[in-house]
């Protein structure tokens, strides 16, 4: 910890202020982005979250979560696989995949009406995926796989109403 301070306090020293001055406001690396122009440039979605999924990897690492937004206004669905502090900065594959259907049974997708994906390699947070969502259900899976270890999730359903309010 001292040589990692020794140049900037030397630097703030020179400067005028006391070495306790700079032990007591330094704060540790940070996961998330470094500048506010950093975290504008991150996929984002409009509306209400309404899933938040984790993915857990084969070593019981929890890697990432599934975030799926519904725009009531729009009525569009977006989703997004976003690193965990545990993860974040390490490149890794990730993709997503959802599922807008007609409605469930039992769970599973009835009439698939459209089924998005993408995929790419990513150290924070995937690109998203929209779908139209003025009715019906949307589901979403998310895989992360890096130097071994890889995880899958599946969201459970979200559904609308044809006049767009939430089942």
């Amino acid at each position: 910890m001292r040589s990692l301070l020794a140049v900037p306090a030397a630097a703030v020293l020179l400067a005028g202020t006391s070495a306790a001055t700079v032990v007591a406001t330094a704060k540790p690396a940070s996961a998330a982005p470094a500048s506010a122009s950093a975290a504008s440039a991150l996929p984002s979605c409009p509306g209400v979250r309404v899933m938040r999924q984790p993915i857990y990897t084969n070593r019981k690492v929890k890697a990432a979560y599934i975030h799926v937004f519904y725009d009531k206004r729009t009525g569009r669905a977006c989703a997004f696989v976003n690193s965990t502090y545990a993860t974040w900065g390490i490149r890794k594959h990730m993709s997503l995949r959802l599922w807008h259907c007609v409605g469930l049974v039992n769970g599973y997708c009835l009439t698939p009406l459209a089924t998005p994906s993408r995929s790419g390699w990513y150290s924070g947070r995937s690109g998203t995926l929209t779908v139209n969502l003025s009715k019906g259900c949307v589901k979403a899976v998310g895989t992360v796989s890096w130097g071994g270890q890889r995880g899958e999730s599946t969201t459970k359903a979200f559904c609308v109403r044809s006049s767009g309010g939430w089942v």
